[in-house]
């Protein structure tokens, strides 16, 4: 038999292996239920003991033997209240759907099936309570009908065991299924971060803010911040509480109580979520895998209103149907959930949809993707992403590890196309690094993805296609736009490579595509060979006129005029030949040739070697040009570290030879 709470040691520190849940039609003994197991009254709110129903969750522990416990959730059964069944339902392990014997299926009962279905309650039992108010015969006749009512749903098979709350008849046998099946199906923590809709909160002199609920992922500890999603307040956690005890920590399916004093000044909602801070995004549209219940008279429509239910949010919005437009009972379709505000939920969430008028839960399932930002994606856009996600995850549980490296590559595979760290991976999949680290090991292992560097990641798919896309940018320049640079900045830019990425990218690049990195540009090597002939005669018309002027060449946007010649062409071809350094830019509007440039850092070295620093007024008399040429070559080779400014002198650098041409 369990042990009563007030009966319990606060010496005892829990072993809490799970949260289960009561679930069923209002008035059907659930709460009478919790108390023979606890010893707790779960009716907290005064209008709740005063009209006989659970308006709000109520949580209970109940200990199994020695440290061994569980947490009870009592929720609401009444129609008006299934937005708290919602709530209390998160981080559940397993549900004890209570049918009053003299009632047998009611209509919130069916919703209440319906409803855990939906937000992925996988196993339970059944507790045929009241039985004191019915003969034997219509026990048995009972069992009968809820076994029928059962078949198709995650309840099938279950144990169903009749039980007075009354009397005490056939509670021990309650009892000892109700260990039995929990020790079968005793869950493991989740991979995840910690994340907890918030619940209540409420003042504690001498404390501040106390914030209870049920985590749906994750572990806490004091001492551990913590941000408010939406509204992005942060805080330390002082205290935790877990059932009412003391704690050092606490996580997934446990009721917890969180002293936060730093968030006092305005105390957080239900609605919002605790969690570890940077981790978790606030958004409107939630991209879905919908499930229509069965039975439902009339098929959800697109762009219909409905209010929108996980975790404690309840949101008004619409649903917009992306492969049909209308979800018939028991049919599947993706959708996209476009609210009203943005709230905080996250890939592979539960849901149910409902409607507001008449009210009645119509849907549920699992959010596939989100969309951050003020605009809802176009069908066409989203569409073969989210059936490529829902076919991904078929079969496989999100915290699980093959799970962990599904969630990884998808995004990877998606907003983490061009590639992450280990903490960019992290915040994405809302996976702990250490998590994320092993499953990105294993993952490199089989070749799906790609160690940059160190702490630089790719899947190796999105790689192969960045490289033909950036082979297919360079060949589109090179014969469409008969470029022969491309800009690295711009090339960098249109794609989208940051310069992790990038750096792996350029040298597979050259070989592939034909080009060299020289001076912040690619120079394409084959569109040279393939110059037309009038260019290749522009271009050493151009050369010419810098060899002839020596040290007093004239400006780029004076050639068109002595070429009679395109600016554009003219360039174009400047590029070119700066490129292959046949041309020496040392100012946007001063060039002049490679042998001149060599001839002049020859002189300024040797003069400084000699005489230990370079006047810039004698220097442009030894090289007979004028003070803007002698300066613009001065301050060139500052740029290149050959040399350092001293007033009006140059000397050498220390490490000079590095930097010559």
């Amino acid at each position: 038999m369990p042990t009563p709470l007030g009966q319990l040691s606060r010496e005892i520190d829990p072993e809490v292996v799970m949260m289960i849940c009561t679930a069923g039609h209002v008035d059907h003994g659930k709460t009478r239920l919790v108390g023979m197991l606890t010893g707790c009254e779960t009716d907290r709110l005064k209008e709740e003991k005063e009209r006989g129903l659970t308006i709000e969750l109520g949580f209970a522990p109940c200990w199994l033997g020695g440290k061994l416990c569980v947490g009870i959730v009592d929720v609401p059964g009444h129609e008006k209240f299934v937005k708290n069944m919602v709530a209390g339902v998160s981080g559940i392990g397993l549900c004890v759907l209570v049918i009053a014997a003299d009632d047998g299926v009611m209509p919130q009962t069916v919703e209440h099936v319906q409803i855990m279905e939906l937000l992925g309650v996988r196993r339970g039992m059944v507790a045929l309570t009241k039985t004191d108010l019915v003969s034997p015969q219509d026990v048995e006749l009972r069992q009968q009908e809820i076994g029928e009512f059962l078949k198709s749903t995650f309840l099938e098979g279950a144990a169903i065991c009749p039980v007075s709350s009354e009397t005490g008849e056939g509670f021990s046998e309650f009892y000892d299924t109700l260990v039995a099946t929990i020790k079968r199906v005793a869950a493991a923590r989740r991979l995840g971060v910690f994340r907890m809709p918030i619940e209540r909160t409420f003042a504690q002199e001498g404390f501040g803010s106390v914030i209870s609920g049920i985590p749906v992922d994750g572990v806490i500890r004091a001492g551990d911040q913590v941000e408010l999603v939406p509204g992005g307040q942060t805080g330390r956690i002082r205290g935790i509480q877990r059932f009412g005890r003391d704690a050092t920590e606490g996580g997934y399916g446990q009721c917890l109580a969180l002293n936060v004093p730093d968030l006092s000044k305005t105390p957080p909602q239900r609605g919002q979520v605790l969690c570890l801070p940077g981790y978790l995004r606030a958004a409107q549209f939630f991209h879905v895998n919908l499930h229509a219940v069965p039975g439902l008279e009339r098929p959800v429509t697109n762009a219909e209103q409905i209010k929108f239910h996980t975790g404690t949010i309840e949101e008004p919005g619409k649903i917009f149907l992306l492969e049909d437009k209308a979800l018939g009972a028991g049919q599947s379709a993706l959708a996209t959930v476009a609210l009203s505000r943005a709230v905080a939920a996250a890939a592979h969430d539960r849901f149910i949809i409902r409607r507001p008028s008449p009210a009645e839960t119509v849907a549920g399932g699992e959010i596939i993707d989100i969309t951050y930002g003020d605009n809802r994606p176009r069908r066409a856009q989203i569409i073969v992403r989210l059936a490529r996600l829902r076919e991904a995850f078929v079969g496989v549980d999100p915290d699980s590890p093959e799970g962990a490296a599904k969630r990884i590559e998808a995004h990877l595979n998606g907003d983490l196309r061009t590639g992450g760290s280990l903490k960019d991976i992290s915040m994405a999949t809302l996976l702990p690094p250490a998590a994320v680290k092993e499953a990105v090991q294993r993952m490199i292992a089989s070749k799906a993805v790609l160690a940059l560097h160190g702490d630089y990641f790719v899947h190796a798919g999105a790689y192969r296609d960045i490289l033909a896309t950036t082979e297919a940018r360079i060949k589109k320049a090179a014969e469409e736009e008969k470029a022969l640079s491309l800009p690295i900045s711009q090339l960098q830019q249109e794609l989208g490579l940051p310069a992790p990425l990038w750096n792996h990218v350029r040298p597979e690049i050259e070989k592939r595509a034909g080009v060299v990195a020289q001076g912040g540009k690619l120079v394409l090597k084959a569109a040279a060979g393939r110059m037309d002939p009038a260019d290749q005669r522009l271009m050493e018309a151009i050369y010419a006129v810098y060899e002839k002027g020596g040290y007093q060449t004239p400006r780029p946007d004076e050639l068109p005029d002595l070429l009679k010649s395109p600016a554009a062409k003219i360039n174009r071809l400047l590029d070119h030949l700066c490129n292959e350094r046949r041309l020496i830019r040392l100012s946007k509007i001063v060039l002049i040739t490679g042998d001149n440039y060599k001839k002049a850092q020859d002189v300024v070295v040797a003069t400084i070697k000699q005489k230990g620093t370079l006047n810039s007024g004698d220097f442009k008399t030894v090289i007979a040009s004028s003070r803007k040429y002698a300066l613009a070559f001065l301050d060139y080779l500052d740029a290149r570290r050959v040399t350092m400014r001293l007033g009006n002198d140059r000397k050498l650098t220390p490490d000079y030879q590095k930097y010559l041409l």
